[in-house]
């Protein structure tokens, strides 16, 4: 494990006092072999709840998530991750841990947002979706992917199938109030029950599965909806440098600690 930074060890000594942020789930971009490696080693808040999450998304996947995530470098399963239906489950467990792992460090969420994948962790995270429901939500949005590879190579009809399954686990899906604020992160309206809100329904997701999405878009909105300086939740893809996520974690409890300041 590596040494501590101070903030970090006040943390667990003290109350959350920072203000609340809203936490924006990233989409795609990032996703790598070994994702979430480094922090699984180091941190066990965050190997708990990635244990926990993998647990459920194993069940609807055709290997192991940590067979894939975890592979030797280099090896055929490792390179899985780059196919949507292990990349987006990958992203997803590492979304849901390190969310937990900023909670364990103080960090209080005033409202949640997501765009692409990055949508059903925040769900989740929102309480708006049990483990069990987003983790297969997530394996069906794994089989599609914004530009289908089914339907550019003439297989029509397993694109209609990997919709139907998505269709499927989503209607037969329970949708709580959410106990975090959660946003729309394509239009900047609540989520949930009501005439003024965007409903978390089956046909919503599907035509935010087909969606490419970015980052940036996603932070504009959020912003233009009064929710300023969105926190990005998610894998860094600029920095591809060894200790990039140990860097961008103890980065977020430092500025947690620093008085006044967002983790943005």
């Amino acid at each position: 494990m590596p040494d501590e930074t101070p903030a970090l060890v006040a943390h667990r000594c003290r109350p959350p006092t920072g203000p609340a942020v809203t936490v924006l789930f990233t989409g795609g971009s990032g996703i790598r072999p070994g994702l979430g490696r480094e922090l699984y080693g180091a941190f066990p808040v965050f190997r708990a709840a990635y244990d926990t999450v993998r647990g459920a998304l194993d069940h609807w996947l055709r290997l192991p998530l940590a067979a894939v995530v975890f592979a030797p470098e280099g090896g055929v399963d490792a390179a899985l991750i780059r196919r949507s239906e292990f990349g987006q489950p990958a992203l997803f467990a590492f979304h849901v841990a390190v969310f937990r792992l900023w909670q364990s460090w103080g960090l209080r969420a005033g409202a949640v947002s997501g765009h692409g994948a990055g949508e059903i962790a925040a769900a989740h995270a929102a309480d708006a979706l049990s483990l069990p429901d987003a983790a297969r939500i997530v394996a069906a949005r794994g089989r599609i992917a914004p530009v289908h590879p089914a339907v550019l190579a003439g297989d029509f009809a397993a694109s209609l199938d990997s919709e139907d399954a998505f269709v499927r686990a989503a209607a037969e899906s329970a949708v709580a109030p959410p106990r975090i604020p959660l946003v729309c992160a394509t239009t900047g309206r609540s989520m949930g029950a009501g005439p003024d809100r965007q409903p978390l329904s089956p046909a919503y997701l599907l035509r935010e599965a087909r969606r490419v999405s970015h980052t940036a878009d996603a932070v504009r909105t959020l912003v233009r909806a009064g929710f300023p300086r969105p926190h990005p939740c998610g894998p860094d893809p600029a920095d591809t440098r060894p200790g990039r996520e140990l860097r961008a974690a103890l980065g977020v409890a430092d500025r947690l600690h620093a008085p006044g300041r967002q983790p943005g």
